[in-house]
This record gives C-alpha cells, sequence and structure tokens, in this order.
C-alpha cells in the first residue's frame, strides 16, 4: 500500500471498509440549532472516530491472530465509531448543500413511493422520531463485546451532553447466536457478496472483481470513467420500459469537503419472521418443500451456499436441488461461494430471475439499454436487531409487540444514492417486469405491491404476502475526518 494510499485510508472514516462487529447501536440525534455550537460538537466528537486504516489494520491483524489461536474470537477487540450526517445537518453546521443531489435534499420519506414504501412501510408509518423530520446526525458505534460498546457508548452520550444534546432515539443491533451466526432472522446468510474497492481493498471473496472506488467515495474514478462528484454533462437517455426516468450524472461539482466522502443509506426493515415460514409452507410442493422454496426465493442456501455450480464442485452435484454443502462443504470456502454467474441459467431454472439476490446484483449478464450491474454497485454493512424468533409464533398481526420485533439494519454506501440503492430498489427490486416480462417482484426487498408476484421457472406464477417492512430510514453521508474538520473551523466553510 503506497503513502499516498494510506493517507486517504486514514482520512475516510472506517464504516465503509467494515466494522463487522458483533455489537452496533446507532445513537441519532439533533444538532443545536446555531452554527456555532453545533461546529464544536463536531470538533469534540473527530478525535472519537475511527478511520479505515486503523479498520483495515486491525481485520488483518485479527485474521492473523485468530488463526493462530485456533478460531478464538476474543483473543482481540475493538470497538469504533463513525459519525454521519443528514441534509439538515450538514446546514447546521453551515454546509452548503445547494449542488448536492436531489434525493440526498428530499431525504428518503419524500422519496418513499419512488422507493416503493407504501402501506405498513410508508413514512407516515414509520417510528415516532423518524416521522415528520430526519435526524441531523447518527453515531454509529460498533464492538466485539457489549461492555466495550457500552463504555464506548457512555463516554460519547457524556460529550453530546457537555453540549445541550439529548439523542432522539438509539438502535441496537446485534449478531445472532449460535448456530446462526452471520445469518439474518429468516435464517440465511448475509453479507457475502461484498465487492472490493479499487485500489484500496479486495473482497474477501473469490468472484466479481474490485469496483472503482469513485461508486463508493466521492473524489475518484468510477465504472464510467468519470470522477464522483465533478460535475460532468451526460445526455439524457430516452425513456425506456427498464428505466422509465433515466437520470444522468449530475451536472454538479460536490464541495471540497466532501472527497472521500460516502453517501448512506439507513433503513431499518421489520421481517415478519412467521410470515414467511408460514408462506412457505403454504406454497411448498411434493417437488419443492419449504427450504427449498425459500432457497429459491432468496437465490442461496441458508448456509450461503449457491444455488449454481462453482468452479470445482462435483458435476454429479445440482446445488438448486440441495444443499451442496452438506456433501461438499468446500463450497462454503471464500475461494468457492461467491464465485458464480447467471450465464448458464439465463431462464432461472436453477435460480429465478426474481430471486433476491439475482434481483440487486445480476453479475455478468447483458442488461437492458446497455446497462451494467457494475454500474449500480453498493457496499452493505447491516446487521439483524431484536430478539430470537420462538418456533410456531404466529405471522405478525398490524401491531408489533417490541418484544416481537426484529429484523435488519440495512447500510449501504455509495458515491450515489440514486444511481445505487434508488435504481436497484425502482428498476431492479419493485419492478415485475425485470429482467423479462412476468418474472416477479423481488419477494424479500421488494414493498411496492401486497401481495407481490413471483414466477418460478418455468412457469409457476405464486403471489406472496409481504414479510419486510420499513420501519425508519434516513440518508446521511459519512464525510472523512478533513471534511468534519472543515466544517467544524470556526470560520465560514468555502462550500
Amino acid at each position: 500500500m503506497g503513502a499516498s494510499q494510506s493517507d486517504e485510508l486514514k482520512d475516510m472514516q472506517g464504516g465503509l471498509v467494515g466494522f463487522n462487529k458483533d455489537f452496533v447501536r446507532l445513537v441519532f440525534f439533533q444538532l443545536p440549532a446555531d452554527a456555532s455550537p453545533a461546529k464544536v460538537l463536531i470538533d469534540q466528537l473527530v478525535p472519537q472516530l475511527t478511520n479505515a486504516y486503523e479498520v483495515l489494520a486491525f481485520n488483518a491483524l485479527y485474521k492473523e491472530v485468530r488463526h493462530d489461536r485456533q478460531g478464538d474470537r476474543d483473543i482481540i477487540q475493538a470497538a469504533w465509531v463513525n459519525l454521519w450526517l443528514s441534509r439538515q445537518g450538514l446546514q447546521r453546521v453551515g454546509g452548503t448543500v445547494d449542488s448536492f443531489p436531489a434525493e440526498f435534499q428530499e431525504g428518503m420519506a419524500a422519496r418513499g413511493e419512488t422507493l416503493g414504501d407504501i402501506g405498513r412501510s410508508a413514512p407516515a408509518n414509520w417510528e415516532a422520531s423518524f416521522v415528520g423530520g430526519e435526524p441531523d446526525a447518527a453515531l454509529y458505534l460498533g464492538a466485539d463485546s457489549e461492555e466495550d460498546l457500552n463504555r464506548r457508548h457512555d463516554r460519547l452520550l457524556e460529550i453530546l451532553s457537555a453540549n445541550g444534546v439529548t439523542p432522539t432515539s438509539e438502535q441496537p443491533g446485534e449478531t445472532r447466536p449460535e448456530p446462526n451466526r452471520g445469518r439474518e432472522h429468516f435464517g440465511f446468510k448475509d453479507g457475502i457478496s461484498q465487492p472490493g474497492i479499487h485500489p484500496f481493498t479486495t473482497s474477501s471473496k473469490v468472484g466479481p472483481a474490485s469496483v472503482p472506488a469513485g461508486e463508493f467515495l466521492v473524489g475518484y474514478e468510477d465504472a464510467t470513467g468519470q470522477i464522483s462528484g465533478v460535475g460532468v454533462t451526460v445526455p439524457l437517455p430516452p425513456p425506456s420500459a427498464y428505466n422509465p426516468r433515466p437520470t444522468p450524472p449530475p451536472n454538479i461539482d460536490l464541495p471540497a469537503w466532501m472527497r472521500n466522502a460516502s453517501f448512506v443509506v439507513y433503513r431499518k426493515l421489520q421481517q415478519d419472521v412467521g410470515g414467511f415460514r408460514t408462506s412457505m409452507a403454504t406454497a411448498a410442493t411434493p417437488e419443492l418443500n419449504p427450504d427449498q422454496l425459500g432457497a429459491k426465493l432468496v437465490g442461496r442456501w441458508p448456509s450461503g451456499a449457491p444455488m449454481e455450480h462453482v468452479r470445482g464442485e462435483p458435476k454429479h452435484l445440482d446445488p438448486s436441488l440441495a444443499d451442496p454443502s452438506s456433501t461438499y462443504p468446500n463450497v462454503l470456502d471464500d475461494e468457492k461461494i461467491n464465485d458464480f454467474t447467471y450465464d448458464d441459467d439465463l431462464d432461472g431454472p436453477k435460480v429465478p430471475r426474481a430471486a433476491h439476490i439475482r434481483k440487486v446484483n445480476p453479475r455478468s449478464e447483458t442488461l437492458p439499454d446497455g446497462d451494467r450491474a457494475s454500474l449500480h454497485r453498493m457496499i452493505r454493512r447491516g446487521i439483524p436487531y431484536g430478539s430470537e424468533f420462538v418456533e410456531g409464533s404466529p405471522a405478525y398481526g398490524q401491531t408489533v409487540e417490541p418484544q416481537d420485533d426484529r429484523g435488519l439494519l440495512f447500510i449501504s454506501y455509495q458515491a450515489s444514492i440514486e444511481r445505487s440503492f434508488e435504481f436497484i430498489q425502482r428498476n431492479w427490486v419493485n419492478q415485475v417486469n425485470f429482467q423479462q416480462l412476468g418474472d416477479g417482484a423481488d419477494p424479500i426487498a421488494s414493498q411496492a405491491t401486497d401481495p407481490r408476484p413471483f414466477t418460478l421457472p418455468p412457469d409457476k406464477h405464486l403471489d406472496f404476502n409481504t414479510w419486510v417492512f420499513t420501519r425508519a430510514g434516513c440518508y446521511f453521508v459519512s464525510l472523512a475526518l478533513s471534511g468534519l474538520s472543515a466544517l467544524a473551523a470556526p470560520s465560514p466553510v468555502d462550500s
């Protein structure tokens, strides 16, 4: 790693490259209304923040030590903190957002219909602290132990309190206990397909190549060859069935203090585990049991094993009929688990075209209008929240008791929210005719219709109730440490 790359990593906040902690807490708050005390608070928080260089160095040491100590997870630990600001939060500290993309200026709640957040998931039905306005800021804490998390949390609350700030809400997240460690509440291994950030990181899994840093960070070349955050003039393509509202790269220049920043999407997604399991049992057939059907909807087996063949996998195994890891455990290795495409499965007999992982990342397939999947990548850093599901519990009713509230804290990083998260949600996840006419909606991530149509090749058409509901959400920006310090400076910032 060159000296300049090291310097850049020391400037970036570390959540982008992956906290990967067992315990997480998000602390949402409003900044002081006046710029001067808001700047003071930001200035006091900056020394508490963890940069990307620290995270990568720790993760490398952790991997080495854990290998030497035969897998002991507790031998080396850390607690980390990042700070995110919303549109209003930037404005409170004097950051002009006039040149920022429309989706960030409007905020997630205002774009709920575009995202498919309707009915029970509509912004008007979100948790109280997210209804009628967004938080100015969020502290994102991650730690290997609950004790370390609580210590960092208490120290940060002392800083907030000393500046007259009380959190508007808090949201804990926690890795599920064994044997479900690394799985979300429907029971599937999560976070497998994460791209590397060229030239800073490489994916821990063999498979698709690293993605240019400009897809995730402001100030770098992206997959189009442009520098993210630098205004370019691109002719607007005509609307099409695939992309009814085309949006070119914004012809704007983001402020200098946005370099090494990344836009953050936060969504609290409640999961109806009882409803999911009931649906699988009801729709199962003699040829397709509930476990197989659930895997078809997700696109992987609960273990994370692909339903497509990977290199070296015995040819006599059909990974779409049964989890191949039971007889070929190597399929779960980093060199195997993500090393596949859908090129030999165009009609979807193995992985339906509307399966969740295929909807959100079509991989190497040729897309309509000359589009490419690499133009819509994001980095996900989510974690489960809530209690474990009790076997036999019913599906959610209209109200959910706090002890039964469980789901996923969805966190993604990208240089353009519109071109990554919103495009994926609007044009892929919610579209029943992507990739082909009648494929259906993403049965996991789409909330735009209820029930949701789903085609199970070759010709079985199913309708599923919604099992995932948006309970809160906000668009933030994770500024670099230099950017936060620039905004915290006493003199006005040249925007």
